[in-house]
């Protein structure tokens, strides 16, 4: 491989500086959301934050955030080396002492606008440089560069920006497309549900104001003075407010109706629309929302929530991926150099269902399989120890404990019926346990499965099983004759 041909597949040819789709100005990149560019105007991302004013858009953006949030973080070690498991115990250590729950919630912004800043305020002391805050920075006031570096614009250059030191801000991004440093957020495809939905309402209120009460028409007879006309016009007004008036003799207030066609439920319909429009853009999925309105089976119910569980987990691993590469990584650096960084991650298993599992361990014991006792603090949890299995009574002994148990004697009748039980299900035992003791003796001697079907149908010819026919058939003659004995 010529070294001209090494340059060609390790270096990147398609740079942005080269994109005719992206320009540059004045070294700096640009966002490639629409929305924005169209409607974004003077406030820019600020758009993105009156989305958030409508109590649904908000309901379904802080399900999502905070469906991550709840699930507890694991701290995951690179290598068994001492070291590195070292460096595991003390970022476990560092993100207990700080509000990292409330730092990945402030990250999670990116989720609605395309990208979030997080300004790390380092602290010394103790033998050990850990974070005394992470404060969330506006994103209005950061731009990037060619190379995706973020600059801060102040007020001394607002056009180009301030450069950023190093291992100083943690930008998490979301919806990135083509390399493009500003990400593109939730708000490009909730702008416009929103803004249709407050439209709706809007035309709903006025809808409701002038079909929900009539209007009043006030006549005066022609030749009425200015003062009289004034009269009757704050009569008018007065309707508003209080339940009667009173007018000039000779004048009439009359109430007039406003027609109306189509349905009155339309602008209702349009909301609720857009509502779900919001919850498949935010949660992929409605049911959680709107079930209550248009109803659900529990299966369909499962396959929603559990489309909504994949895009949390799908933004845990964007955000855990952001923060290993930044906060994690210097961590470790400053602290534990030569260590390789662990992994923080969220942990989105189930918890298994103890039930169904038990079942599953009494079929596989009933199938002559024994667990350790190990397998079942593993299971279980702590607090178990190995005890004695408890073995089932015959039909006699149940007789004879209930018997105690109440302080009274069986009718004689009573008593020979559980007798002849017992001795019974004696018989019954040794016919068939004979036949088991045989059916074990005959798969340990042929010790293969052909020759054991042979010697099996032999074994079914024998006439054991006779006996116990005829021991069935004897014990039902005797408890038929002792039932007509005490008739």
């Amino acid at each position: 491989m010529t070294e001209l041909l090494q340059q060609e597949l390790t270096n990147e040819i398609a740079t942005v500086d080269k994109d005719p789709f992206n320009l540059l100005f004045n070294g700096l990149m640009r966002p490639n959301d629409a929305t924005l560019a169209t409607r974004g105007g003077s406030k820019g991302l600020r758009i993105y934050d009156e989305i958030e004013r409508d109590c649904h858009a908000f309901s379904v953006l802080q399900k999502r955030k905070l469906a991550l949030i709840a699930r507890p973080v694991k701290v995951e070690s690179a290598s068994p080396a001492l070291r590195d498991r070292k460096a595991r115990d003390g970022v476990e250590a560092f993100l207990n002492s700080i509000n990292f729950d409330q730092i990945c919630l402030d990250l999670l912004d990116a989720t609605l606008k395309g990208f979030s800043a997080g300004e790390i305020v380092w602290r010394v002391g103790d033998g050990i440089i850990d974070v005394s805050a992470i404060k969330p920075k506006d994103q209005r006031r950061f731009v990037f560069d060619a190379d995706s570096n973020p600059r801060l614009l102040s007020r001394s250059n607002m056009s180009q920006g301030e450069p950023l030191p190093e291992r100083k801000f943690i930008i998490h991004r979301y919806g990135a497309k083509d390399g493009n440093p500003y990400g593109l957020g939730l708000g490009t495809r909730l702008f416009w549900p929103v803004f249709f939905k407050r439209q709706g309402i809007q035309f709903w209120l006025t809808f409701a104001d002038k079909f929900g009460s009539p209007t009043a028409v006030g006549k005066y007879p022609s030749g009425a003075s200015k003062p009289d006309q004034d009269k009757l016009l704050g009569a008018l007004s007065a309707l508003a407010n209080d339940s009667g008036v009173i007018i000039p003799e000779g004048m009439l207030i009359e109430f007039l109706e406003a027609s109306r066609s189509g349905s009155v439920d339309t602008y209702e319909k349009l909301c609720r629309y857009m509502d779900e429009e919001i919850s498949k853009a935010v949660l992929g999925e409605t049911l959680s929302t709107t079930m209550g309105s248009y109803g659900g089976s529990f299966a369909a119910t499962k396959t929603h929530d559990g489309v909504r569980k994949e895009l949390t987990a799908a933004d845990c691993d964007l955000l855990s991926d952001t923060l290993n590469a930044t906060l994690i990584k210097w961590f470790c650096e400053f602290n534990f150099p030569g260590a390789l960084p662990p992994k923080v991650s969220r942990d989105f298993s189930e918890p298994e269902d103890l039930e169904a599992r038990a079942k599953t361990d009494k079929t596989i014991f009933d199938m002559g399989f024994k667990p350790t006792i190990e397998y079942i603090r593993e299971k279980y949890g702590e607090g178990w120890e190995v005890g004695t299995p408890p073995t089932l009574p015959s039909p006699l002994e149940l007789t004879d404990n209930s018997a105690s148990f109440a302080e009274t004697t069986l009718p004689p009748a009573q008593q020979a019926i559980a007798t002849g039980a017992d001795q019974l299900a004696q018989q019954y035992q040794t016919v068939l346990g004979d036949r088991v003791d045989s059916l074990i003796a005959l798969l340990e001697e042929t010790n293969d499965l052909a020759l054991f079907r042979e010697r099996l149908v032999e074994l079914i010819d024998d006439n054991s099983m006779d006996k116990a026919t005829e021991i069935i058939k004897n014990s039902r003659i005797n408890a038929n004759l002792l039932g007509k004995l005490n008739n």
